[in-house]
């Protein structure tokens, strides 16, 4: 017999992460000792910074084009934000979801040309526009591209693009607002505090890898919340404690439902709420905010309990067509990916327009979106996105098509469980002391997941319920607890003993601090 090996906490989550000491020590080090990189080091950022200085003293127009999500709002209130810092006045514009589309256009292009400009920086999108693109520079317009979605095959004939791997910045894609804080730096000569936040933000919404800068940026956007608590940004806050949760779960859906709702060019009032020092106004915009984002949380429920009663869950994956608004399927796609585990693409009809479908793609590793996009070029109106989220646009005649495509590929690329498995705990290592240590491999997200924990052989009959036996809540410390919401002790005590999964949470409410194991499964001991 082998004798026990104890583990403490650390070495099982270095274990699991399959990282070295060194490696941890170095991805958890002093939060002062974090660098971002020198933006000058990037190629194209002289050419950039030259362009946009001339165009500076020559007293140019100049356009921030930017896009309706949480990224493309992130990117452009930094652009916006860096110019309002160099004191130079600059014009911007947040297409509208359902009368602009997605990313600089034709139609668009000439009202910029019509009003004389004479600079235009496209933020998360561009490296796609070609018509649009070779149109502004008909017109006597540049166009300064700073993107981070899949390049084309060849380059649009931009003035310049700044682009994660494009302009060899690293080998992980970052989002747009990432690299737009880039291009603020080269030009203010400094990283602002609140512009590094923005930018952490949107590496949380758009679900870049929190890998290498990544990483840096995200970990540099959470300490300089906590230390200023920028009031745009905290408003927008569900409770006091301040991380990465903070960033994906509370901020981002709110900047998010907005562009989603609305139906004409008020988004723009996002980048005002952002950038604005006026107390007054800002609250204004707050009360637009919550009350879109209440009734998006509405919507989304309605509608994701009515399509999964009508979906066929026996195929490989989930094609349907819904009623509901465009800026809301992908969320409704996200929520059906999540409860069958099969990859989704969700359509809409086009405004009022019954011909042609709108379709949102949500997907997991082992599922390539891009891949379905390839493979329909034949039948796609347009498409594009991520290996794990895309949109496309087809006629309807097309969907039985598209619809077989998508399942016979689904079928032959089963999605790829990420999980790397559960840590086993015992009761008396749900401490503080070993939160914080947790806490130490954090922020979590893209690529570095959270770490899922086991606490085996407990007895149901030691346990303690709330709300008439519906919640678990058994008080482990003074400042510990297990919770474990809607599981009701008639059905849990039906077992003698269970195994119970969760993660680590830190509750802070009016100062004071509760560790809770939240249970998010149980199974019966063997």
């Amino acid at each position: 017999m082998q004798p026990f090996i104890y583990m403490n906490l650390l070495e099982k989550l270095l274990n699991h992460y399959d990282l070295s000491l060194e490696e941890y020590e170095y991805l958890s080090r002093p939060i002062e000792e974090v660098k971002l990189i020198d933006p000058n080091s990037i190629g194209v950022m002289a050419r950039i910074k030259e362009r946009i200085f001339k165009a500076i003293e020559r007293k140019e127009k100049i356009i921030i084009y930017g896009d309706y999500d949480c990224d493309g709002i992130s990117a452009t209130t930094i652009m916006v934000k860096t110019f309002e810092l160099l004191n130079y006045p600059v014009s911007y514009y947040i297409p509208s979801r359902y009368l602009d589309g997605y990313g600089l256009n034709v139609t668009n292009t000439k009202k910029i040309a019509a009003k004389g400009f004479n600079l235009i920086i496209a933020v998360d999108n561009g490296v796609s526009a070609f018509e649009a693109i070779d149109l502004a520079n008909e017109k006597g317009m540049d166009v300064i591209v700073v993107d981070h979605h899949e390049l084309p095959e060849k380059d649009v004939n931009a003035y310049a693009i700044l682009h994660p791997i494009h302009s060899k910045v690293n080998e992980v894609v970052a989002s747009a607002g990432h690299m737009a804080l880039y291009l603020s730096s080269a030009l203010l000569n400094r990283y602002e505090p609140y512009l590094v936040t923005i930018a952490g933000l949107s590496v949380i919404s758009d679900l870049m890898e929190l890998k290498d800068y990544n990483r840096d940026v995200t970990r540099l956007a959470i300490e300089y919340l906590k230390k200023y608590r920028f009031e745009a940004l905290t408003n927008l806050m569900d409770n006091e404690q301040i991380n990465e949760l903070t960033l994906g779960l509370d901020i981002a859906p709110k900047i998010n439902a907005v562009g989603r709702l609305v139906t004409d060019t008020s988004i723009n009032r996002l980048v005002k709420y952002l950038t604005t020092d006026n107390t007054f106004e800002r609250s204004s915009l707050l009360s637009w905010i919550i009350k879109l984002n209440d009734e998006r949380k509405e919507l989304t429920k309605a509608a994701s309990e009515k399509i999964d009663e009508e979906i066929d869950t026996t195929e490989a994956g989930i094609v349907a067509i819904s009623d509901m608004k465009e800026g809301l399927i992908g969320l409704i796609a996200n929520r059906l990916l999540s409860l069958h585990n099969k990859p989704t693409c969700l359509f809409t009809y086009e405004n009022d327009n019954k011909e042609i479908l709108k379709g949102s793609m949500r997907s997991k590793n082992g599922f390539n979106v891009i891949d379905i996009i390839n493979m329909n070029q034949d039948i796609l109106l347009s498409g594009g996105g991520h290996s794990s989220a895309g949109g496309v646009s087809i006629n309807i005649k097309d969907f039985p098509l598209f619809k077989q495509r998508f399942n016979e590929y689904a079928s032959t690329h089963p999605l790829v469980d990420e999980t790397k498995g559960e840590i086993e705990l015992s009761l008396n290592e749900i401490t503080m002391e070993n939160y914080e240590i947790v806490n130490s491999f954090s922020p979590f997200g893209m690529g570095f997941k959270e770490p899922e924990f086991v606490v085996k052989h407990i007895s149901t009959r030691s346990l303690q319920f709330i709300s008439f036996g519906k919640h678990i809540s058994e008080p482990l410390s003074m400042n510990t607890k297990l919770l474990g919401f809607n599981m009701p002790s008639y059905e849990v005590q039906e077992h003698q003993y269970i195994d119970i999964y969760g993660k680590f949470y830190l509750n802070i409410y009016k100062g004071r601090k509760t560790l809770e194991y939240r249970i998010t499964k149980y199974k019966e001991s063997e």
